[in-house]
């Protein structure tokens, strides 16, 4: 299962290409702490906690995955102003893509586990939040 697993993140990096080399290791990590935090919460409470948990990193991961492209990584040549522009951008489709997946959870899935759906998303945004401020600017 974790070699599967491993496979899936490898295919989805080459994915993206443009993504720098700590957002590549961002995911990689969420991926293991998400599915470490779901075999330990299945087993200790329940499927539905384990499931609420993803939920929860599954919004964030989504997130991050499609906004990415459009902050335009590449910033070489770009004035001060059009990079914030990208980085806003970015951000308010990040947001938004939370939001609607945060929604369709709490209205299609009917034993969802609040607690578990903000422990799940809290810990994947810290998770993303120190990459992003790890971030090599040379």
């Amino acid at each position: 299962m974790f070699f599967y697993l491993m496979s899936l993140v490898d295919k989805l990096i080459e994915k993206l290409e443009g993504v720098p080399k700590q957002l590549k290791k961002m995911l990689l990590r969420q991926f293991i702490v998400l599915s470490i935090l779901f075999v330990v919460s299945y087993y200790i409470y329940s499927i539905e906690l384990a499931l609420s948990i993803v939920l929860g990193f599954v919004a964030v991961i989504v997130g991050i995955v499609i906004s990415t492209p459009l902050a335009k990584l590449k910033t070489k040549g770009l004035s001060a102003s059009s990079v914030l522009v990208n980085i806003l951008k970015a951000e308010l489709v990040k947001l938004g893509v939370i939001i609607l997946l945060l929604w369709l959870s709490f209205k299609f899935y009917s034993n969802l586990i609040p607690f578990g759906l903000m422990l799940g998303l809290i810990i994947s945004a810290l998770m993303s939040g120190l990459a992003i401020s790890k971030l090599d600017n040379r």
